[in-house]
């Protein structure tokens, strides 16, 4: 296990990242561009996300819609996969697309 720069755990790589036993994976999807849609997640939980299909996405704490682009925290460009630490205190991760139709799967990671 390594750390990242603010001391907190974190894979080599998101792609070997170990998921916890039970079934946790969420299909986020968007079929609108600019959206703001949102996912339930656990307060202080990591997360690996992989967008699979059509286009990237971008996460937050609050709103990503767009013209919140200053509320956006993560970004994850299409077939790649990325590491989301929840900050305690938060139980919902809003996301949006780049583009219409977009897929990927957002799986609860091992602490």
């Amino acid at each position: 296990m390594e750390f990242d720069n603010a001391g907190f755990r974190t894979s080599p790589s998101p792609e070997q990242s170990q998921p916890v036993i039970i079934q946790t994976a969420q299909a986020l999807t968007q079929g609108t561009a600019g959206t703001d849609t949102t996912a339930t997640v656990g307060a202080g939980k990591r997360y690996r996300f992989t967008a699979q299909k059509t286009g990237g996405f971008v996460f937050g704490l609050l709103t990503v819609a767009t013209g919140s682009e200053a509320n956006i925290r993560w970004v994850c460009p299409l077939e790649t996969s990325i590491e989301i630490l929840i900050p305690e205190g938060y139980t919902i991760l809003h996301y949006t697309t780049d583009t219409n139709s977009a897929l990927g799967k957002l799986i609860e990671l091992v602490q």
